[in-house]
């Protein structure tokens, strides 16, 4: 029985194992091992645990090749590599896409959790002024890779879940390469404001005296799981030992065997930082922190998905696209007449403005030509005194008066030129076309001059003007012309409703009430003339007149001076008979 047991044995070898051409010709393997600390580094961790592999399996050789992540995946796609060692983020990603088979993992002595020991550790100088994971952003930020889970992805997850991670929060990393101990040397010299290294790298640098535990500072510092070293995020599953589709399946199993059966204590898995290994820790962890950080391997590219529906779609977004080109070339046209409109239009509006100064200095003439026995009355008036000083200048002079006497005749002349050449100017100030100009005003001082101006047409006519005014007298901001041709517009018209009316036989009157309220001077004209009977008479129409030999203009502009003025004017019933215009205009001129 013992030699039927041997015989079954060796038959169940020869069976599983392949022939073999030379007993002393051994096949091998190619091992590729992220390199994260540096190759020298990799090959002082790992090459034991290769060691070991001949050890127990010595009918097979196993070559050891260190890369970084990109030489590792480059090896990988070209199909160089029967075995890799890597972290659990690359691993992932290329069992997600590739044939690969999960043969161990690492099991640690690190934490409670025996086959997690992988976590971002994000470090600052123990002086700096950073606190939290929020106040990195855009500041000065370093990691090996943006592959590297424990490093760049976890903590990227970590400020994803707290909603902290935006497109600016990166705009000043760098990604410096293995090896991760440099990241921290650089910190220390201030080439960085912080630095994100995986875990137990500052505690191993502490105990190679390295680096001082007080030079730097952990942010967001934890021990998850009673983890022995000091972290930033959660614990991810340790490296996984996985084999290729290169390799034979039987030499997967007989390495996995071998793996699972070190002793914890052995000097491959002290080299290695480990306890042994264990089965295949579960992916389940990193899948759901890829998928939220949109990088899993099995998930459609935005790009994808997008070109797939519009070849579903092909019809109606051809269709949707022609609308579109369409309505752009519409718009192009609508937009072009739109700017031909606008400019026609503001070359109208130019065209009615110049009208209208022309307009208004018509009606200005008009109006100085209804003033003209009023002006040559009050011309006459100084003219007379003139002659009169001087006739008696003359007079004394014969008598032998001395010129020292005469000094007083003079400066009464001298008086009344000047009377007389402050008419001449107002009216040549009415007349003349001259930009609006605003500026400080004396309302009750303008109201004067203009009764003045057509004081003699008053006295002709009997027309009795009565002026008062209310409130503490307050300098308006305004356009003296303007409101000076307002006022001489509704005074004229006044004169002429009451004169309209003087066969009547009652007295004539006109009364004038400058009213200074808190924000605003109200002007009131009432006269007792003939008024108005129909209410849809259109008082502030252009070219409206019951005048024989008006223009029409007067009271439209006068509008136009109030509402460039910012006021308002109104039209009233007067009561037994007449008309009341209001004029009210604010203080400074301007919208409130």
């Amino acid at each position: 029985m013992p030699h039927l047991a041997v015989s079954f044995a060796l038959s169940l070898v020869l069976i599983s194992a392949p022939t073999w051409a030379e007993e002393d010709e051994l096949e091998e393997f190619e091992v590729g091992v992220l390199a994260l600390r540096g190759h020298a580094h990799a090959r002082d961790t790992w090459q034991p645990t290769i060691d070991f592999l001949e050890q127990q399996l010595p009918e097979y050789k196993f070559n050891l090749h260190t890369y970084n992540f990109e030489q590792l995946e480059d090896a990988f796609l070209h199909g160089w590599l029967d075995f890799f060692l890597t972290s659990p983020g690359q691993a992932t990603t290329l069992a997600r896409s590739y044939p690969v088979s999960w043969l161990a993992t690492q099991r640690t002595a690190y934490s409670d959790i025996p086959n997690k020991s992988i976590a971002s550790v994000v470090l600052v100088k123990q002086d700096s002024k950073y606190q939290t994971f929020s106040d990195l952003s855009g500041v000065r930020l370093a990691a090996v890779s943006d592959k590297a889970f424990g490093g760049y992805l976890a903590f990227r997850y970590e400020l994803d879940k707290l909603d902290h991670f935006n497109n600016q929060y990166f705009r000043n990393i760098e990604f410096t390469g293995p090896p991760t101990d440099r990241l921290i040397l650089d910190l220390l010299d201030d080439r960085y404001d912080s630095v994100i290294v995986p875990a137990c790298t500052l505690e191993a640098m502490v105990e190679a005296g390295e680096v001082d535990i007080i030079s730097v500072r952990v942010i967001n510092a934890q021990n998850p799981a009673n983890s022995v070293c000091t972290v930033s995020t959660d614990l991810y599953p340790n490296w996984t030992f996985a084999m290729t589709d290169r390799a034979p399946t039987y030499i997967g199993g007989l390495v996995a065997q071998a793996l699972l059966a070190m002793p914890k204590d052995h000097l491959a898995a002290k080299a290695a930082n480990n306890v042994g290994w264990m089965h295949p820790a579960p992916s389940v962890q990193l899948d759901k922190a890829f998928k939220q950080l949109n990088m899993h391997p099995l998930q459609t590219p935005f790009g994808e998905k997008l070109n797939k529906w519009l070849t579903q779609n092909r019809v109606p977004v051809g269709f949707g696209l022609l609308m579109v080109f369409f309505m752009a070339i519409y718009h192009v046209i609508l937009e072009l007449k739109f700017k031909r409109s606008q400019t026609e239009l503001r070359e109208t509006l130019n065209d009615l403005r110049r009208k209208s100064a022309l307009l208004e200095q018509a009606q200005r003439t008009s109006i100085a030509g209804e003033l003209g026995s009023s002006i040559a009355h009050e011309i006459n008036q100084p003219l007379a005194a003139i002659k009169n000083y001087s006739q008696g200048m003359k007079i004394r002079m014969q008598k032998g008066t001395t010129p020292e006497e005469m000094v007083p005749i003079i400066d009464k002349i001298q008086h009344q030129v000047t009377s007389a050449s402050s008419i001449i100017q107002r009216l040549r100030d009415l007349i003349n076309k001259k930009p609006i100009e605003k500026r400080e005003i004396d309302l009750d001082l303008v109201v004067s001059e203009c009764i003045e101006l057509l004081d003699f047409e008053f006295q002709r006519h009997g027309v009795e003007v009565i002026i008062s005014s209310f409130g503490m007298n307050q300098a308006i901001n305004a356009d003296e012309t303007g409101i000076q041709q307002l006022l001489l517009n509704l005074l004229v018209n006044a004169k002429d409703a009451c004169v309209s009316r003087a066969s009547d036989g009652d007295s004539l009157t006109i009364e004038v009430h400058v009213e200074y309220q808190i924000s605003n001077v109200v002007i009131d004209v009432i006269d007792n003339g003939i008024g108005f009977d129909d209410e849809a008479i259109p008082l502030t129409q252009a070219f409206y007149t019951t005048k024989e030999n008006g223009l029409g203009l007067g009271l439209a502009i006068c509008r136009d001076v109030v509402e460039s003025h910012h006021g308002n004017i109104e039209f009233n019933k007067a009561t037994p008979n007449g008309c009341i215009v209001t004029v009210t205009l604010p203080y400074s001129g301007d919208k409130k």
